[in-house]
């Protein structure tokens, strides 16, 4: 049996010495002067029944460890703050995988287009939205704001024309890159707003994304059949063996990263940088969402409800706080930005943001009955483009080219847009955040 008693008084000197008396094992020790005084457990002794000091000095290591860390190991930052981060970047994850998962049950194929539309859509206008709606930022981005459309634009015609699947295959990767480093960023920003972690933490929260990301994309039955299947069109010679070391090497680099990840954190305490939890709650749900669905999937449908819920309803939200937060501390600002900013007016922010959608929709020639996640269905004879079929060259009119266009140019200038405006780094887009 072990007994711990304390004693208030004094706290730093990192002792801890194990000596033999008359039957019992005593171990004497203070706690580092690393911790804050008004947090310190002082002065313990532990006595320990028979003389096994060994033991006692494990024991009091581990006393040691808690007592020094557990207080001042963690530095808790919120983005938005605790209510609004447990909803929209906690629970929303698990929130989003019951919606997909009654939406793979009850709902038809065209429920996923219809996700699209009311939820991938509007983070797009977010974007237009963050990237054009102030003066300054505009002034500063003016040439990429102008020049990039134009020339994505004009690639995604030339692609369309000569290899369709090419430019498919583009969209889908850049697609995947731009949502794990969405994650990404959301975990900057809680050590930014906590002011925790050390200089190197972000390259691990990179190796971090990218790994684990990959590591699903490479394992998962559902991205498996997917990308095998892709090999086999593109005619890759690939076998059942080829297949099993691509998954044994790729869960054998996501354990070995993990571990030096975890030691990472505690080479990160030991040197006195702090952790926030809330960033490693937010990663846990995020991964959590991609690897559940990634393993549970039986149609595209999963996939596609959960994962663009989880990853458009949080952008809305970063956006709409970044408005809000550069406004007020800004001023001189746009009236339409000033409006959207005012307290109460989250509904013009989504409001506009589904015109935006039901307008672009229209405009590529989307079926009616999308925007009612195929449930109600209109008789009216069209020949609508898939989301993602873009069909053979030949077959493609000039307006399902220019539909086609549309689709995969507006998400390619979104992802590009994205990777300079949220360089949380930069003192100028803090101010926002």
């Amino acid at each position: 049996m072990l007994v711990f008693s304390t004693s208030p008084g004094e706290y730093p000197t990192d002792s801890c010495d194990a000596s033999e008396t008359t039957g019992f094992a005593s171990v004497g020790f203070r706690i580092a002067e690393k911790t804050r005084p008004e947090s310190v457990v002082l002065d313990f002794v532990v006595l320990g029944v028979g003389s096994d000091t060994s033991r006692v000095r494990w024991v009091c290591a581990v006393v040691v460890f808690t007592s020094v860390y557990n207080e001042d190991m963690f530095q808790t930052g919120y983005i938005l703050s605790r209510r609004s981060d447990a909803i929209w970047f906690i629970s929303l994850p698990f929130l989003a995988i019951a919606i997909g998962l009654a939406g793979q049950q009850w709902l038809p194929a065209t429920a996923a287009a219809a996700v699209g539309l009311w939820i991938t859509i509007p983070h797009h206008f977010a974007t237009w939205l963050r990237t054009y709606g102030f003066s300054d930022e505009w002034q500063r981005w003016k040439d990429r704001l102008l020049i990039a459309p134009v020339i994505i634009f004009g690639l995604t015609i030339l692609g369309l024309m000569w290899s369709p699947l090419t430019v498919f295959m583009l969209v889908t990767l850049w697609d995947h890159q731009h949502s794990l480093m969405q994650q990404y960023g959301f975990a900057r920003i809680y050590d930014f707003k906590a002011g925790t972690g050390a200089p190197s933490a972000g390259r691990f929260d990179l190796a971090f994304n990218w790994i684990l990301y990959a590591n699903m994309f490479l394992t998962s039955p559902y991205w498996t059949q997917i990308w095998v299947h892709q090999l086999f069109q593109w005619s890759v010679p690939i076998t059942a063996d080829a297949v099993r070391l691509v998954h044994t090497v790729s869960w054998t680099v996501t354990i070995v990263f993990l571990i030096l990840f975890i030691g990472h954190l505690v080479w990160s305490v030991r040197k006195g940088y702090r952790l926030n939890p809330m960033k490693f709650l937010f990663l846990g749900a995020s991964y959590f969402l991609w690897y559940f669905i990634a393993w549970r999937a039986t149609s595209l449908l999963l996939y596609m409800i959960a994962h663009r819920i989880m990853h458009g309803v949080q952008y809305d939200v970063i956006v709409y706080s970044y408005i809000r937060r550069k406004v007020s501390r800004k001023g001189d600002v746009r009236k339409l930005m000033a409006r959207i900013a005012k307290p109460g007016n989250v509904k013009v922010f989504i409001l506009f943001g589904l015109i935006y959608a039901v307008v672009f929709s229209l405009l590529v020639g989307k079926e009616l009955q999308e925007f009612g996640f195929g449930l109600i269905r209109f008789n009216i004879p069209f020949d609508s483009l898939q989301e993602l079929g873009l069909g053979s060259v030949i077959d493609m009119s000039s307006y399902q080219l220019f539909a086609a266009t549309m689709i995969n140019a507006v998400a390619v200038v979104h992802y590009y847009f994205d990777s300079f405006i949220w360089k949380v780094r930069d003192a100028k887009i803090q101010t926002g955040l």
